[in-house]
């Protein structure tokens, strides 16, 4: 037992770790985000393609099933709730592309990580690593799994509504329906096309649900990352023992040491900036549509209730929330890990160091000061307070929406 302790004691824990559930997701989706020593297959290749031509086509026909159903003014909450599918699909979609497009620099932000990662036991012990990786699963599977009990609610409902009033209640009138939008080029009612069809429409949603999922997580994982290095150089900072007072050659290993501290402070900013450029379009993406989701989730719920679908609206709007809140409050931690780097060079035994380090420990501060964040491109900065910009701009759609209604 002694033996077995020390062995997980000393465990090395790698970049793949963290990333491990992202990379999962967008795996099954025959993708993968960042170039690695592994080659992909053709089979591989050609599912990827399969895919994205089941969910480019199904994302037209959805269109087209839209705009039939908003010519029918009576029927408002399936066109909400038609709409709010297209949304949620050209989300998945956009997402995806995008992840393609920056996979160059996807694949430059995982070397820099792993430039940046420690790589022996006592060096992750100091950047508390283990910690880190726990609180990185524990969000990241967490919000994987709402969001698939999300999809399967949504996939699910409609055939397990047709098998019980057809087997159980041996009702004749019983209707097939599919999950997400009701026209196909072929006729699916009461053949046994029903079925493949149901599978080509379910297959498409797990492509768009795994599409937006696989981004958010991949942000997940790394911005926790980042916090790691920012709070290691921050106890680092605090803990440094001036050494020009105690012996001769004190003041230039004092420096030394600093400027190490410094050139890692440089890299984890570099760090940030790819970040944010491989994320931000995905980012801003995110908020205005998950704002147009939550309007629209909203007013259905409001205008009429309806026991088949008010689970799988309930689960789309706490999703689509907690993805928000999870997003501004990594941001808001990012905010304050690197705000923490210039309160770390104060609080150093500063004193009786040499005019150099001085010097340099106010630049340190100065930077600190301009804290970094997770950016929507250019538009927007995310934090906790973009949650309340968020709910306001929501309302106001919300509340648009409800007199053109009225």
């Amino acid at each position: 037992m002694a033996n077995a302790g020390k062995k997980s004691k000393g465990k090395i824990y790698y970049v793949d770790d963290f990333l491990s559930l992202a990379v999962n997701f967008f795996n099954t989706l025959g993708i993968d985000p960042y170039e690695t020593v592994v080659k992909t297959n053709i089979w591989f290749q050609l599912y990827y393609v399969t895919n994205l031509i089941n969910m480019v086509y199904s994302f037209v026909a959805d269109a087209v099933y839209l705009a039939n159903t908003l010519r029918d003014k009576e029927n408002v909450l399936e066109s909400c709730m038609v709409l709010s599918y297209f949304t949620f699909g050209a989300i998945g979609l956009s997402k995806i592309c995008a992840v393609m497009y920056r996979r160059p620099k996807m694949t430059s932000l995982v070397k820099q990580l792993k430039s940046c990662f420690p790589s022996s036991a006592l060096d992750q012990e100091e950047y508390d690593v283990k910690s880190c990786l726990k609180r990185t699963h524990m969000y990241t599977k967490g919000f994987g799994a709402l969001y698939t009990v999300m999809y399967f609610a949504h996939t699910l409902t409609p055939i397990f509504v047709y098998f019980f009033e057809k087997v159980l209640l041996k009702n004749p009138d019983a209707k097939q329906t599919m999950p997400f939008y009701q026209v196909e080029p072929w006729e699916w009612r009461d053949t046994w096309w029903f079925y493949p069809t149901y599978f080509h429409q379910s297959l498409a949603g797990y492509t768009a649900t795994c599409g937006s999922i696989s981004s958010d997580l991949m942000i997940f994982a790394v911005v926790l990352q980042v916090i790691m290095h920012y709070d290691r150089l921050a106890k680092v900072l605090r803990e440094f023992k001036v050494q020009a007072l105690i012996k001769p050659n004190g003041a230039d290993e004092d420096l030394k040491k600093l400027q190490s501290l410094i050139a890692n402070h440089i890299n984890i900013l570099r760090l940030t900036d790819v970040m944010n450029e491989v994320f931000g379009f995905s980012l801003l993406l995110n908020f205005v549509a998950s704002s147009l989701l939550v309007c629209l989730v909203g007013f259905q719920l409001t205008i009429k209730f309806s026991l088949q679908y008010f689970g799988k609206q309930v689960l789309l709007l706490v999703s689509v929330l907690f993805e928000v809140y999870l997003l501004c409050s990594f941001s808001q931690k990012l905010i304050d890990a690197s705000e923490n780097v210039g309160y770390a060079a104060y609080d150093m035994d500063w004193f009786g160091a040499d005019k150099r380090i001085k010097k340099m420990l106010i630049f340190i501060s100065m930077r600190a000061q301009k804290p970094v964040c997770l950016k929507a491109t250019v538009f927007l900065d995310l934090s906790m307070s973009t949650v309340t910009i968020f709910l306001s701009m929501t309302y106001k759609f919300f509340c648009a929406i409800r007199t053109m209604y009225q």
